[in-house]
């Protein structure tokens, strides 16, 4: 089956700016369309998205974010290199690096190289009469991840409402997806219920859909979250544990890390003590980016100190760049690793990131960004390449419940199992 249409256009992300989309026309008669996320808390190392800040094609009333010139690389350079060639995602995407063979994507845009790349994907699967998760995944069981979600919503995600980025709850005693997602909803909404009841803010809804109240410490906040999971009537620790987003970066000036909200600030020396103290007081299996994304040293002294079960998921640390795993990999930096395609900027490269964790015993969590969309490929691509967990979000706005919608649907029709990497 050929390509006989390639275009991108511009759309609107969850936080009403501008993203890329891509759609790809068979011979068929099919059209097959991706759309781009975007982070708010991004690395600086990830692959970069291509945006009219100051060129020819920025629009005002976007604020400089518009991505028409990433469109116009799609209508003009790529689209005519697939027109009337086979679909086929490798092909693809070897055009798309023949085209840019920066690792960044800076040429064309990461965001124009992943729209294509996504609808490359979603085309080739259709052409072979299967299911993105079944594309990657043909036969066997499929396995549904364990689901990692937003309750409370602080830095960037949040007016710093919290210091760190995200409080999130993991349902480790769930015994499929569609109980866990049950547990997940009851907790935000019981979240919600027990914020207002003490006096604070909760119409604060964040970019990924938790809530954002605000506490003055990060001890306060976990202990409100296991008073929500305890009055929904279910146990800490074995039913729901804690996993925290710190987004360090994000409040690290070079030499500090600096608490806003605590009023304190901490060397890397101090702040590995702080996070080690935390971690074994609090219900915390899972911590992503406790350090800047260039502090090497701290996360390497805090993996030789930390609670040997303990997941550290690097997210700024790695970007989903086999270059930098590869160096936490030998550097024993981390122990697992979060995969957004957006940081890389091909869907077959994102593959290989993840399947270079995964041979070294790295956790792998496909993630979703601030800026989402309607899409519900992510829970496709988390299940078909088997990653164990995802991370969407929370469980308000379509753009979330697009995913894990996708997931309940998954769960009743195909032949599947319920992942627990925490077991």
């Amino acid at each position: 089956m050929k390509i006989n249409r390639v275009i991108g256009y511009q759309v609107l992300d969850s936080r009403g700016r501008p993203t890329v989309a891509a759609s790809i026309s068979l011979t068929d008669g099919s059209t097959h369309t991706a759309r781009v996320p975007s982070g708010a808390s991004t690395g600086a190392h990830e692959a970069k998205e291509l945006r009219d800040r100051a060129g020819k094609f920025e629009e005002k009333f976007y604020s400089g974010l518009s991505v028409q010139q990433a469109v116009l690389n799609i209508n003009e350079k790529i689209a005519p290199k697939l027109i009337e060639e086979q679909i086929d995602l490798n092909f693809v995407d070897k055009q798309l690096i023949e085209l840019d063979p920066s690792e960044n994507h800076e040429t064309l845009g990461a965001n124009a190289t992943l729209a294509i790349s996504l609808a490359a994907a979603i085309a080739d699967a259709h052409s072979q009469n299967r299911s993105l998760a079944r594309y990657f995944k043909p036969d066997g069981v499929l396995e549904i991840p364990m689901p990692m979600v937003n309750i409370l919503s602080g830095g960037a995600h949040a007016n710093r409402s919290l210091d760190i980025q995200d409080v999130l709850i993991v349902p480790v005693g769930a015994k499929s997806f569609t109980q866990a997602l049950s547990w997940i909803v009851a907790v935000r909404e019981m979240a919600a219920v027990l914020g207002k009841a003490d006096g604070k803010v909760t119409h604060l809804v964040a970019d990924e859909g938790g809530l954002g109240i605000a506490f003055d410490s990060i001890e306060k906040a976990c202990e409100f979250v296991c008073k929500v999971i305890e009055r929904v009537g279910l146990k800490v620790g074995s039913d729901i544990a804690l996993a925290l987003d710190v987004a360090a970066t994000q409040f690290f000036d070079g030499e500090k890390y600096n608490l806003a909200t605590m009023n304190k600030k901490y060397t890397s020396d101090e702040f590995v003590k702080y996070i080690n103290t935390l971690v074994s007081n609090q219900p915390i299996i899972s911590i992503e980016d406790p350090f800047a994304e260039d502090d090497w040293a701290a996360w390497q002294q805090f993996m030789q100190e930390c609670p040997r079960k303990l997941q550290v998921l690097g997210d700024d640390l790695l970007t989903t760049n086999l270059t930098r795993l590869n160096k936490a990999i030998a550097e024993k930096s981390a122990n697992a690793i979060l995969i957004k395609a957006n940081q890389n900027g091909l869907v077959t490269s994102t593959l290989n990131v993840l399947k270079q964790a995964r041979a070294n015993n790295f956790n792998t969590v496909v993630s979703a960004r601030s800026g989402e969309n309607e899409d519900s490929w992510l829970a496709d691509l988390a299940t078909g390449w088997g990653a164990g967990q995802i991370k969407v979000g929370s469980t308000h706005g379509s753009e979330r419940n697009a995913k894990w919608n996708r997931l309940l649907e998954l769960e009743a029709i195909e032949k599947t199992k319920f992942v627990n990497p925490f077991s």
